[in-house]
């Protein structure tokens, strides 16, 4: 049930008029009074109404504002007290909520028409303001850009701190040059090709080149040229391609640097933040040279120095102006512009550089026709050729070695990531590059010609029956052939090759002037024999045997020894007889003849003379100073006179620089100095044992006149030993060396400038060479062809023997070894000062009766 219609006054006319029905329960309506047409507005509150608002009449709206005020309608007010509660006062009107009706579509017809809203002014469209949208989007943009730049700038700042440390990475896969004693490369240590020159290395016209490809204006820009970038957008557009680049070259170092191949606007963004805080930290020249060293060239060539080597093998100063436009051309696109996997689009890009060059007027002079003939030369390269193949490396036993070393001073470090080494060697260069090729032609030709021969050694002697079962079985060719030719069917297990190991040393300093470790060196064939191999000596260790000797007084020079078969009973009733090489007895002999002729029996004799504790203070001074080395490797017995002890080529040849060396003997070293890429020293000669031989720096092994003496003696064994044979003709001491069954064959000798070692064999100690691998008809001819080659190209400094200074020169008698009366035939010899021949010799030997020799030449 709806609400009483209520009476309504209005407070223009004050008529009295009833509102329209149905009455609203809630809400404000905007009401016309039926006789003056005058509006108000009403709040109704539960079917109750007031007066909120007067609106002005038509005639004074234009004069008059718009306000809100009430009129108290005193008949309202009583009865509302009377029908209702008190309410609070209504709020301001804009706190409340207003609900309107929609108009009808119609005019109402009726005076009250509470569906009309209040007109709301609306916009004339032909008033919009371009202006303020502009400006708008103007704000917005420079706002934008404002952050933008604010963000660039920071990054650049934070970048500029970084570039020390991105600089530091590039030194990362730099290679590390090993040099010889000249400062020349032997050889290098790298995973990355990188080119390590300075500005200066290159030629001028080479850089001219190269900007005017790359960045013609690149020492007028702070990184970036805006209109190149300008100008290749425009092209680009036009083209509706890509044709054109704009990246200044310190905008492609900083690519490099970032290693980021990625097409997308962070990297663009990172790499000009980079190359801004390059041009702020670098000049323009160390930018430069940065790039040329490490742009990439293709094939594995990192900068211009490592390309030059790999395309033209020339140094940069030798490079022909058509040769730097062609490697000028290639940085934008090394693989596509490669003039060897792509020699057409390589030469039209090298014409669309002739062209540009032509229309600048600059460098006229250059020849097509040169640049055809380039082509040609390279045409007959493989595609896939790298700079990997091409390794310089004339000392890979050394490599090798310097590696070892390198990997142990830095620890966990890679050393191929870290790079940039430079190791300081003592190498020659020039001895270094024709070892190689001697020892592998040496060994071929000897196992064509069959004088290493690859025998398999027999362990046991045959029994009577494993012999008669044997040629029983001879007849039956495929058994013998695989059952009883153990030479072949081990041969056929073991392909080991025959190898040489070869280390020259400088006797005054210790330094090693060459060094090779094996046949050829490869992924199979890395064992370095001249340092890490220890063998069995044979006859050669007999020289350090008489020098020790000599040393103690317990021989001298110029006594008689007998040369006659002897027998020894050892421990456990074994008896041990040794035997001469050849099995022959010359019955007494001089102890000079019994050098040179290697007389086992001799030797023996000579070590009894000086005895188990001699023999071990000597051995202890000469190999084992340290006594944990000494304890696993040394052993006091007789046969050490025959060269049992095992011991390695390089130890053998640092031995015997003590006859040279007045006695001294200098510890060997190969490495001077090791510098990382900043040019730190990590590593100096000095009280380093470099090649762990546990050795002092230095230790007198003998004395002076000793040393001298045994220069004598060995200059006769050295000149019969079979170096002539490789086409040495100078002076020299040396001893050959032979162990059982032809295993090891060795040759070790010596000049004031020189001590070298050279031993030849099979890894394997189950084969021999052959009845013809002896020390002096195998090691020895390669020692001689190794000194021939390096007197020919003059690359030692050649050094005479000087004459005795400390030793005492004395005529004795060639029959009885004493000091030689005048009738007496007589030789001379050298003495130690403080022990003297023995003599005088008193024996009358106008008589010839030698015949004791030939007596003992029967006997024996």
């Amino acid at each position: 049930m709806s609400a009483p219609s209520l009476k309504y006054l209005c407070p223009h006319c004050q008529k009295a008029s009833r509102l329209p029905e149905p009455t609203p329960k809630e809400g404000k309506f905007q009401l016309t009074c039926a006789h003056c047409s005058e509006k108000v507005v009403l709040q109704f509150i539960d079917y109750r109404f007031e007066i909120v608002q007067v609106l002005p009449s038509a005639i004074d709206e234009s004069k008059q504002s718009y306000q809100s005020f009430k009129i108290p309608v005193p008949g309202i007010s009583a009865q509302s007290k009377e029908n209702f509660p008190s309410r609070s006062p209504s709020k301001p009107f804009f706190e409340k909520k207003i609900i309107w009706e929609k108009e009808s579509k119609k005019p109402n017809p009726k005076p009250f028409a509470f569906s009309k809203r209040i007109p709301v002014l609306k916009k004339d469209p032909s008033k919009f303001s371009y202006w303020k949208v502009g400006f708008t989007i103007t704000s917005i943009t420079l706002f934008l850009f404002i952050v933008s730049f604010s963000y660039f700038v920071a990054g650049v700042l934070v970048t500029k701190k970084e570039v020390p440390l991105y600089l530091e990475s590039l030194s990362k896969n730099i290679p590390t040059k090993i040099l010889d004693r000249n400062g020349q490369v032997v050889s290098e240590i790298f995973q990355k090709r990188t080119s390590t020159l300075h500005l200066q290395d290159y030629p001028e016209d080479m850089i001219s080149i190269l900007l005017n490809i790359e960045d013609q204006k690149f020492f007028f820009h702070g990184g970036i040229d805006y209109s190149a970038i300008l100008r290749a957008f425009f092209k680009n557009i036009v083209n509706l391609s890509y044709k054109q680049g704009a990246s200044t070259i310190t905008q492609q170092l900083a690519r490099i640097i970032l290693d980021d191949r990625r097409k997308s606007l962070n990297r663009k963004w990172r790499e000009a933040q980079l190359a801004f805080a390059l041009e702020s930290v670098l000049t323009k020249e160390q930018i430069l040279e940065t790039y040329m060293n490490h742009v990439y060239l293709g094939h594995g060539a990192f900068g211009f120095g490592e390309g030059i080597k790999f395309y033209f093998q020339k140094n940069p100063m030798e490079l022909s102006k058509e040769e730097m436009v062609l490697l000028a051309s290639l940085p934008s696109a090394p693989n596509k512009y490669s003039p060897l996997k792509n020699p057409e689009d390589s030469y039209t890009r090298v014409r669309a550089i002739l062209n540009m060059f032509r229309n600048r007027g600059i460098y006229p002079n250059l020849d097509r026709d040169k640049l055809i003939g380039l082509y040609h030369n390279l045409s007959t390269r493989s595609p896939n050729e790298t700079v990997f193949g091409s390794r310089h490396d004339i000392a890979p036993y050394v490599t090798e070695h310097v590696r070892s070393v390198l990997s142990s001073l830095e620890g966990e470090k890679n050393i191929y990531e870290s790079g940039g080494y430079t190791v300081e060697t003592t190498l020659d260069r020039n001895a270094q590059e024709v070892i190689g090729p001697i020892v592998r032609e040496y060994l071929a030709k000897n196992k064509r010609s069959g004088k290493i021969q690859k025998r398999r050694i027999r362990l046991k002697p045959e029994s009577p029956l494993d012999l008669a079962f044997r040629q029983k079985m001879e007849e039956v060719s495929l058994l013998n052939e695989f059952v009883w030719n153990p030479d072949q069917l081990e041969s056929d297990k073991d392909q080991s090759i025959v190898q040489a190991a070869i280390v020259g040393i400088q006797p005054n300093t210790g330094q090693v002037l060459f060094l090779h470790g094996g046949d050829e060196f490869n992924s199979q064939n890395q064992f370095n024999r001249a340092t890490q191999m220890r063998r069995q000596t044979g006859s050669s260790i007999k020289a350090v045997l008489y020098a020790s000797a000599i040393d103690s007084g317990s021989i001298h020079a110029g006594m008689k020894i007998l040369d006659a078969p002897l027998y020894y009973r050892g421990g456990g009733g074994k008896e041990w007889a040794p035997e001469n090489l050849g099995g022959s007895f010359d019955g007494e002999i001089s102890l000079r003849t019994a050098l040179v002729k290697s007389k086992n029996t001799a030797a023996v004799q000579v070590a009894e003379r000086l005895g188990s504790a001699g023999i071990e203070k000597y051995f202890t001074k000469f190999f084992f100073p340290n006594d944990a080395e000494k304890k696993n490797r040394y052993r006091g017995d007789l046969s050490l006179a025959l060269g049992t002890l095992e011991i390695s080529p390089l130890e053998m040849a640092s031995a015997f620089t003590s006859f040279v060396n007045q006695g001294n003997v200098k510890r060997p070293y190969l490495i001077q100095r090791i510098k990382n890429a900043k040019g730190n020293v990590l590593y100096e000669v000095g009280a380093s044992d470099e090649f762990k031989l546990k050795l002092p720096e230095e230790r007198q092994v003998i004395r002076p006149d000793t040393a001298e003496v045994m220069v004598s003696l060995l200059r006769d064994s050295g000149r019969a030993s079979g170096v002539r044979n490789g086409g040495y003709t100078g002076d020299l001491i040396g001893k050959t060396g032979t162990t059982n069954d032809y295993k090891d064959a060795w040759f070790v000798g010596a000049r004031p400038d020189l001590s070298l070692a050279v031993w030849v064999g099979y890894d394997n100690p189950k084969f021999g060479m052959g009845p013809s691998g002896l020390g002096g008809a195998v090691a020895a001819p390669l020692w001689g062809e190794i000194l021939a080659t390096i007197d020919k190209k003059s690359i030692l400094p050649k050094i005479q023997f000087s004459l005795p200074v400390y030793a005492k020169a004395y005529k004795i008698c060639t029959l009885t070894g004493k000091q030689a009366s005048p009738t007496c035939p007589s030789t001379q010899e050298l003495y130690l000062s403080d022990y003297p021949p023995e003599g005088p010799c008193n024996d009358d030997h106008k008589s010839t009766s030698s015949d004791h020799k030939d007596l003992m030449k029967g006997l024996y």
